[in-house]
């Protein structure tokens, strides 16, 4: 099961259909999708879908950039069980879960990002500024993957790398716009590091930064002068996080 957060405007529902059919297409059998909220097959409609069509075994694998309540608490809950793995009753059937982690640590996720910033003309003297959306959550890890892949950026030959976050954290948007404008940049290559387009790319993040709403970028004043800033699409369904998924669903099924 592909686990989502689910969208009332956005693209993730497209993305997880996607990904689910190129798995299926790579030969993995029984690849199902359930969201958290809003979006249906709910996660509990598609555990006992699954259970249903004969499937007593379930991986679940969150569609997300980071660890946090959300798969450590709110989904396994959904699921039936306490922690990262449990046998639940469904129906009637026992069903065991399993849950995968999210896409986290993983590598792909920077090389993802610099794939946006070379697909948006950018180069190392510009300054990069990823963008995570920000948990009030204790026990999310969305900072220190922002931090990673940041640091990470750095060690590639990136001179000029800000993180940030749309709500909740620090530094806010405007704290690194100013950063980067304080370093000296021309131009700034903001790359959301999410999983989906949404409300909060097309119209709260582009506001924090100064350039319009579903755009892919605009001229904005800061410290004092003129920035050019181009404004990429998060993640989505790069084929990266794909072999990931794929290589843990054969992991599973012992291919």
């Amino acid at each position: 099961m592909i686990a989502g957060y689910g969208t009332r405007k956005g693209n993730l529902e497209e993305i997880l259909e996607r990904q689910a059919a190129r798995m299926r297409a790579r030969g993995i059998a029984n690849v199902y999708i359930g969201y958290f909220r809003v979006s249906s097959p709910s996660i509990p409609e598609a555990l006992e879908q699954m259970a249903a069509d004969g499937v007593d075994d379930v991986l679940v694998m969150p569609y997300y950039i980071a660890e946090g309540r959300l798969t450590y608490e709110l989904i396994p809950g959904k699921l039936g069980i306490s922690g990262n793995v449990g046998t639940v009753d469904v129906k009637g059937k026992n069903v065991k879960v399993r849950m995968a982690p999210a896409f986290g640590n993983n590598p792909v996720l920077a090389d993802i990002v610099c794939d946006r910033v070379a697909d948006a003309g950018g180069d190392f003297d510009d300054g990069v500024m990823v963008i995570g959306h920000g948990s009030r959550d204790s026990v999310s890890s969305n900072k220190d993957i922002m931090e990673m892949n940041a640091d990470r950026l750095r060690r590639r030959g990136f001179k000029n790398v800000a993180y940030t976050f749309n709500e909740f954290c620090e530094p806010t948007i405007a704290d690194a716009v100013g950063s980067l404008a304080a370093a000296g940049v021309d131009r700034i290559i903001a790359v959301p590091l999410f999983v989906a387009m949404g409300l909060h790319l097309g119209e709260e993040v582009p506001e924090q930064i100064g350039i319009p709403a579903y755009s892919q970028g605009g001229e904005i004043t800061a410290g004092g002068r003129k920035i050019e800033v181009r404004y990429t699409r998060p993640v989505e369904d790069d084929a990266r996080l794909l072999e990931t998924m794929v290589a843990g669903a054969k992991n599973f099924y012992g291919m």
